[in-house]
């Protein structure tokens, strides 16, 4: 088992801000920025984007003198994974579906003054047509902004927790070395480089963290349990209590159920389900006892819809499911810590090292989400100090709500998984008990 820490390991001083890849929007449109996302490209924040009082933080399309962060500029309809139904979405409910807006215009169509003027240079049913409208149009915005009220409050049981300070918060992030959990460490150091961080994974870190950094990288094989609870009996010794845990790594074998040794199917319930439950098990009684914490679980689409190919890795993220969903009720009702925050994101097919290939979807409705923007979503809601449940993309949402509906109707959408053309052997070497030997890179 080995550890490094990298918070004195590169030189004096105050720590850089570390950014991975961004861009930055001018009058003449993109004008891309180095690439920080590879091995040794750790660089500071250029001058150009610090304010007078520190570095320069992306809030939406907006810039302020705060705490650093990636810069994201994209358009009204753009994403990273370029033009999608969300970003569609995401636009119509800003303009289109702004309650406050919409509500205005509504009830200023209902005010005589303007109503009179209207008529006097429209028709008046034309005017009643304009008016019903926007009654309409207001009266959907005010249902989904009272529905994201409801499951905003009732995802955080009403309450509401002011006690964050990332200046010393504790992450642990599993899965930290490459792919979705390296993304999420170095977006959370370029928010806050204070930080304290530990990386826990079988292979070593892929790339190199900034100077001056507050992390600390374990080894360990996360399908060994021993090894596990020696590992988590060492952060709260060497680090402290972790009050953020992002129950992240997992890894997929790639075999059918027939096909795969007794080994594969070991290893993939150890690493993506028994791992985060003891780590949930290790982490937690220090967050209940401070009423304090936010565990968050990387899920994914496969949960409901499992392809082929990848079932026992589908049955671990449906398990990840059930202890988002059952841990909720078990904080609220019987360990009374209502302000332990709890996160799923629900995620369709990522561009990670666990898969290649592509997904034969049309990308406006199915894109293959882009690793920066699953990251930014995440780390967006734990600094949110709220829990949520996440679905990327939003149309995931309601093909899970199929799953309640007429049953050939879920099964024609099931059978969509089989048109993927996607590559999900493993990377690892697992031996004939189930243990990771070595990890290749795709």
């Amino acid at each position: 088992m080995v550890d490094r820490d990298f918070s004195s390991s590169a030189g004096q001083g105050r720590p850089q801000t570390f950014i991975t890849s961004w861009k930055l929007g001018t009058a003449n449109g993109m004008v891309p920025m180095p690439d920080c996302s590879q091995p040794s490209n750790a660089v500071p924040l250029p001058q150009a984007l610090r304010g007078p009082s520190g570095p320069l933080r992306c809030q939406g399309s907006r810039v302020s003198p705060t705490t650093s962060c990636e810069v994201p500029v994209m358009g009204a309809f753009t994403t990273r994974e370029g033009v999608t139904i969300d970003a569609v979405a995401a636009t119509a409910r800003r303009w289109l579906l702004n309650p406050k807006a919409t509500l205005l215009l509504a009830l200023g169509l209902r005010w005589e003054p303007i109503f009179s003027r209207l008529v006097a240079h429209v028709p008046v049913a034309r005017v009643e047509k304009l008016r019903a409208r926007a009654s309409m149009l207001a009266a959907v915005a005010l249902a989904l902004a009272f529905n994201d009220f409801l499951n905003r409050k009732l995802a955080n049981n009403w309450v509401s927790d002011t006690r964050w300070d990332w200046d010393h918060e504790i992450v642990v992030v599993t899965g930290g070395s490459s792919g979705l959990g390296a993304s999420i460490t170095q977006r959370l150091l370029a928010r806050n480089a204070r930080t304290r961080i530990v990386v826990i994974d079988f292979q070593p870190l892929r790339w190199t963290p900034p100077r001056g950094s507050r992390l600390r990288y374990y080894q360990c094989d996360l399908s060994d349990s021993t090894a596990l609870r020696a590992t988590c009996a060492r952060i709260k010794d060497e680090v402290g209590h972790p009050s953020v845990l992002f129950n992240n790594a997992g890894l997929a074998r790639g075999y059918t159920v027939m096909e795969g040794r007794h080994a594969d199917v070991e290893v993939t319930m150890k690493t993506n389900l028994i791992a985060p439950f003891l780590l949930v098990k290790e982490f937690l009684p220090e967050m209940v006892r401070r009423d304090h914490g936010h565990i968050i679980n990387t899920g994914s689409m496969s949960s409901v819809v499992p392809p082929p190919n990848i079932v026992d890795y589908a049955a671990t993220k449906a398990g990840l499911t059930a202890l988002h969903e059952g841990l909720q009720l078990e904080l609220k009702y019987s360990h009374h810590a209502p302000r332990v925050r709890l996160t799923l994101g629900v995620f369709s097919y990522i561009q990670t090292p666990i898969i290649s290939g592509t997904t034969n979807q049309p990308n406006f409705l199915f894109p293959l989400l882009d690793v920066e923007s699953v990251s930014e979503r995440l780390v967006d809601t734990v600094y949110s100090g709220l829990g949520a449940t996440i679905y990327m993309p939003g149309i995931m949402r309601f093909i899970t709500s199929l799953k309640g509906g007429p049953e050939w109707l879920f099964r024609l959408a099931r059978e969509r998984s089989v048109h993927s053309d996607l590559d999900f052997t493993g990377r690892q070497d697992v031996d004939s008990k189930g243990a990771l030997r070595r990890v290749h890179a795709r």
